[in-house]
């Protein structure tokens, strides 16, 4: 059998450290991690390998040859353009006429690549996946398996939500000949986006190997620092070429002075100087050739080649590239990466999270305080359930905001952006991402201080392609600031362009324009009048009914103009409308005092959207199974959706554009359903009669998130091998007679969310309980 190593990647996620090279060159421990790769393959004993490369093929070429010296034969295919990852491999055709295992050429593995291969030979497999357990599903593509070993199906980097096992794709592939021919020639083609889905859907032989052993994809910078971890820890089995005692290893030629402190377990490479005085403490890697000077210490970092620290220099947690050079009573603190050959001079401070890209002169008693010129992906995430938030000039600096509304611009090149709400402290952080904006070079399109509503209707009326709108919000016993993000429909953006945004902010990795190409700020401050025209041009009606309104004056405007009566204070016979701070949420008292809220306003609201002339209304995986009571009584359809608030926006403005609205514009929303009470002569108090009593809980159960995948697939085999119905659309949802229950990994904390809905409140508490000790069990 044929070996292929894939090393055509650039390595974006690991700059400062791989920039100028491939990302199969980065040094672990004193070889390219190619090399290690190389080891694996001829141990199993394949001998003829091809490479497929792309980004700076020489670097490769130019350090392994035709292998001779590492016992093996390589022969080089060069992408000329860009073919992904089944492409690249389809590009080495004429090599590959025999069964063939592929090997990403940047991942740090001592799996059994022999069993590999007898499984795929004796299940006369057609292609087969080597899957591995992973604690953090996310960064990778999921695979599911039956009995047999046969994939049945997978999905390509989850969200936590969607994650329904733990069972991940290694990149490692065994393959015959013949999936070669599924391959298109000279195309842009992936085995995970197109080949695999496409032999699952033509029922081909498809097989998945769980294999044994370690296997880290050395995708970033937090993977790069834990694999050398993992080899002191022993959890690998590679070879270093360094001599291990007591758990330090060390290369040839080292030089350890007396008096020094060396604390396992650690590494220090060939040729490497530890002065007198000097501490290498536990979780050290020190690189060939690196001098550490008197009195200096370091721990739980990574130093690659001909690193100088000097007198009583300190090095905690982070990572040094080739030939970096830190001066006397200097510091670097944790998650720091130092980019190759900067120097930093003497008594200076580089602060935590801090990148510095190669070749940067850092004079002496020199804070860094921020990233220089370029950064890279930390894990942090920006956005949450609702946006952006924090705490004005805690959280969201002007710093922070220009820097946000930059990448919010490059992640829409040559776009038209609005910008919308403000007022007081706001100003200043609308100021920031304006700023920001215009430098990435798009048209900024000021809206004005207008409600969230009020911006999602004047994004697509203007033809414009997104915007930002900023609002403050109560958060516990503070204020807080909220910054959400909207598409070309006006609704939130979706996660995918969320990632984008966040990758940019945290890199920088975008240009600015030419001053030339800054434009004046458009403003179009009169969109308000257009917004309660358009409402009160649809209503058309006369509305004869006493309502109190809270929270919002144009609410109050419009029912007015409307013709009802608003009155100072609710009561019997008057219907109470409550509006939230952004005019998004519309909670009802209707005329005998029962509130409308929740899940049972999600059910009014799909009652209207029906009545509106809608044959079909969306509800997410949690929503009440009311809703689907009320479709069916009126002839109607629902479409169930994912619980996330874009994808909700994103299917009702798809099925049903009247329920969007009423679930997301509270002025709108009062004027439709007060319209549609005249309309048929009821009161709200009939329609809430109407409504099927509604019986939904949801709790959070303490869940650590590297067991969340294992626990939702745990779960789904379990129950459905009790004949439950079973769906795994977000998270795991069982469905049985006494009603439902659906369990969610939360997308940032360590909790799983568990909602349940039954024939009455004791049934939907008891099922949420069970489900909730479930979790625990599992998660233990």
């Amino acid at each position: 059998m044929k070996g292929l190593i894939m090393a055509g990647g650039e390595g974006t996620r690991l700059r400062p450290l791989t920039c100028g090279k491939p990302k199969p060159m980065i040094d672990v421990m004193g070889k390219p991690v190619m090399e290690y790769i190389i080891e694996l393959m001829k141990n199993a004993g394949i001998s003829d390998i091809a490479v497929t490369l792309m980004y700076m093929p020489h670097i490769i070429t130019e350090y392994f040859g035709d292998g001779k010296r590492f016992g093996v034969n390589l022969t080089y295919f060069v992408e000329q353009t860009p073919l992904g990852t089944a492409g690249s491999v389809k590009n080495a055709e004429a090599f590959l006429d025999e069964p063939f295992i592929i090997v990403s050429g940047d991942c740090l593995t001592d799996i059994d690549l022999n069993a590999a291969m007898d499984f795929h030979k004796n299940k006369n497999a057609e292609a087969t996946l080597v899957l591995t357990s992973v604690r953090n599903p996310l960064e990778y593509g999921i695979v599911v398996t039956d009995d047999s070993g046969r994939i049945v199906r997978f999905l390509e980097k989850p969200s936590w939500s969607e994650v329904f096992s733990d069972t991940a794709n290694t990149g490692i592939y065994v393959l015959n000949p013949s999936v070669l021919d599924r391959i298109p020639p000279h195309e842009q083609y992936d085995f995970s986006k197109d080949l695999y889905p496409k032999m699952l859907s033509d029922d081909a032989a498809l097989y998945g190997y769980v294999a044994k052993g370690y296997w880290c994809d050395i995708g970033d910078i937090a993977a790069y620092r834990r694999c050398h971890f993992d080899i002191l820890d022993q959890k690998v089995n590679v070879n270093t070429n360094a001599v291990s005692k007591d758990r330090i290893m060390t290369g040839e030629n080292t030089v350890i002075e007396p008096n020094t402190l060396i604390t396992p377990p650690c590494y220090i490479g060939s040729g490497a100087v530890i002065r007198s005085g000097a501490k290498i403490l536990p979780y050290s890697v020190i690189g060939e050739n690196c001098r550490i000077s008197e009195g200096a210490s370091v721990k739980k970092s990574v130093m690659q080649r001909n690193i100088y620290i000097g007198k009583s220099a300190q090095v905690r947690g982070s990572i040094l590239a080739d030939g970096a050079y830190l001066g006397a009573h200097s510091t670097v603190l944790e998650n720091s990466v130092v980019g190759e050959k900067t120097h930093i001079g003497e008594m200076c401070e580089i602060r935590n999270n801090i990148k510095i890209w190669p070749e940067k002169n850092i004079e002496n008693e020199t804070t860094v305080s921020a990233n220089l010129i370029w950064g890279d992906n930390f894990s942090r995430r920006l956005f949450g359930d609702n946006g952006v938030t924090g705490e004005i000039n805690v959280d969201v600096t002007p710093e922070f905001a220009t820097r946000m509304g930059a990448s919010f611009g490059a992640s829409n090149k040559n776009s038209k952006l609005s910008i919308s709400g403000g007022g007081g402290a706001l100003d200043m952080i609308r100021s920031a991402l304006i700023s920001g904006m215009l430098s990435s070079g798009v048209r900024v399109f000021d809206l004005g201080t207008v409600t969230l509503p009020v911006s999602r209707r004047a994004i697509p009326f203007y033809g414009l392609d997104g915007g930002i709108h900023i609002s403050l919000y109560e958060g516990g016993n503070e204020t807080r600031l909220s910054i959400t993000f909207l598409d070309k429909k006006g609704i939130d953006i979706s996660r995918d362009a969320e990632r984008k945004i966040e990758g940019l902010f945290m890199r920088e990795d975008f240009m600015r324009c030419e001053p030339s190409e800054i434009q004046k700020v458009t403003t179009l401050y009169d969109y308000n009048l257009y917004y309660m025209r358009e409402i009160l041009n649809e209503i058309n009606a006369k509305l004869k009914m006493n309502i109190c309104i809270e929270g919002n004056n144009k609410a109050a405007e419009l029912i007015s103009e409307l013709g009802a009566t608003v009155s100072p204070t609710g009561g019997k016979g008057t219907i109470t409308a409550i509006i939230d701070d952004h005019a998004e949420r519309l909670v009802l008292v209707d005329e005998l005092g029962r509130t409308i809220s929740g899940e049972k306003y999600s059910a009014l609201a799909s009652y209207i959207a029906i009545k509106s002339g809608s044959k079909t209304v969306a509800a997410p995986l949690s929503g009440s199974a009311a809703i689907d009571a009320i479709a069916n009584k009126l002839g109607a359809s629902v479409v169930r959706c994912k619980t996330g608030k874009a994808c909700m926006m994103s299917c009702m403005q798809e099925h049903n554009p009247v329920q969007f609205r009423l679930m997301y514009d509270a002025v709108y929303a009062l004027a439709k359903i007060c319209s549609v009470l005249s309309a048929e002569g009821v009161m709200l108090s009939d329609l809430t009669s109407e409504i099927p009593e509604i019986h939904i809980v949801e709790k959070e159960v303490l869940c650590e998130t590297g067991k969340k995948g294992s626990v939702i697939r745990s779960i789904a085999t379990k129950y459905g091998k009790n004949g439950e119905k079973i769906e795994l659309e977000e998270g795991v949802k069982i469905i049985n007679d006494k009603g439902w229950v659906l369990v969610i990994p939360h997308g940032e904390k360590p909790i799983c969310r568990v909602i349940s809905e039954g024939k009455n409140e004791e049934f939907a508490n008891e099922l949420c309980d069970i489900y909730i000790k479930e979790v625990e069990k599992l998660s233990e």
